[in-house]
């Protein structure tokens, strides 16, 4: 689906919502990225993000980014505010959109330090499943 680099989504700029600059994927990729999809009002995507937060403290190799996906920037904004979140966020690239096979969330994509998808989770994921995955992949010291 989204393995690899060449995917041209991966360096297009997109405006980031945490702090209006334009950022691609590529530049907020660490050694593990964690695509986290939202959409505004999703009540499951709100707890999905508090795993992250809480995960980011125990998995420090951990880059987690706030996709927003079917809505507008205001509303994004206002959802990440109400989140109270202190994660990069960017509104969804297109060519990514287009890459999935459906628009679902909550949605975590697990990404290696080689562009290549270790996960795909469609529907909640809890942090003993998120934090397994992590340390089957090698990807978390903790």
């Amino acid at each position: 689906m989204i393995s690899g680099a060449g995917y041209g989504y991966v360096e297009q700029l997109t405006r980031r919502l945490d702090d209006g600059s334009d950022s691609s994927l590529y530049s907020l990729h660490g050694p593990i990225l964690t695509l986290s999809f939202f959409t505004p009002e999703c009540t499951w995507c709100k707890k999905q993000h508090r795993v992250l937060t809480e995960l980011v403290v125990i998995c420090r190799e951990l880059n987690p980014v706030m996709v927003g996906i079917n809505g507008n920037k205001v509303d994004y904004k206002q959802t990440l505010r109400r989140m109270s979140n202190t994660l990069p966020a960017i509104v969804a690239p297109q060519g990514l959109v287009a890459a999935l096979p459906n628009l679902s969330v909550p949605r975590v994509i697990v990404i290696d330090s080689k562009w290549q998808v270790v996960t795909h989770l469609v529907g909640f994921s809890d942090a003993e499943m998120l934090l397994d995955i992590l340390q089957q992949n090698n990807m978390c010291s903790s």
